[in-house]
């Protein structure tokens, strides 16, 4: 049986890709156009700013109560309950910074640094998880395709290549995945 601080990094992931995926169905272009924009642009359509507050809001929410429902015996229970807290409150201002974006060159940047200060965090996390407290060949593999998406992602910024979609798809789904198994297996190592 896992814990409940697991279930709730479960539940955050799920709310978060799954309302994404509920926009990429209401509005799938950003898949398929040569401009293809970022996951933010469905903050911005009528048709999507719900499931897109629900994906983002209730990721945060979770994984904040996850942070919460943390047992203290875990191993690096303060810093991964620390770790925890804030990627759902990152998740929260990166929702709000998206709603203003368009609006000018201010908002524009101040969501550009929340979703950048995002993906850092979220692959600094990953290399902390994979690497030093769940460490085995799966996180490692996982790890790896996170790492993937976010070269992807930097080649994007760069102007090199433009898959920004496909990048923090890939860069949030293998890190999402890193995240609940962390979670699992360090709650988990309490009860055996």
């Amino acid at each position: 049986m896992r814990h409940k601080s697991a279930v709730y990094a479960l539940l955050g992931q799920l709310s978060l890709f799954g309302f994404l995926l509920v926009c990429m169905l209401l509005k799938p272009h950003f898949l398929f156009e040569s401009n293809e924009g970022g996951i933010s642009n469905y903050g911005l359509y009528a048709e999507t700013v719900i499931p897109y507050t629900l994906a983002f809001g209730l990721g945060g929410l979770l994984t904040m109560r996850a942070a919460l429902a943390l047992p203290e015996g875990t191993d690096h229970y303060k810093a991964l309950k620390i770790a925890l807290g804030v990627l759902g409150l990152l998740l929260i201002v990166a929702m709000f910074s998206t709603y203003p974006y368009k609006l000018n060159t201010v908002f524009n940047d101040t969501h550009k640094y929340a979703s950048v200060f995002l993906t850092f965090s979220e692959v600094t996390l990953g290399v902390w998880f994979a690497g030093f407290l769940a460490r085995n060949i799966k996180s490692l593999m996982i790890l790896s395709v996170e790492l993937l998406g976010f070269l992807m992602g930097v080649l994007t910024y760069y102007g090199l290549i433009h898959i920004l979609f496909i990048a923090e798809i890939v860069t949030g789904m293998a890190f999402g995945l890193l995240l609940v198994r962390t979670v699992a297996q360090l709650t988990d190592s309490l009860y055996s």
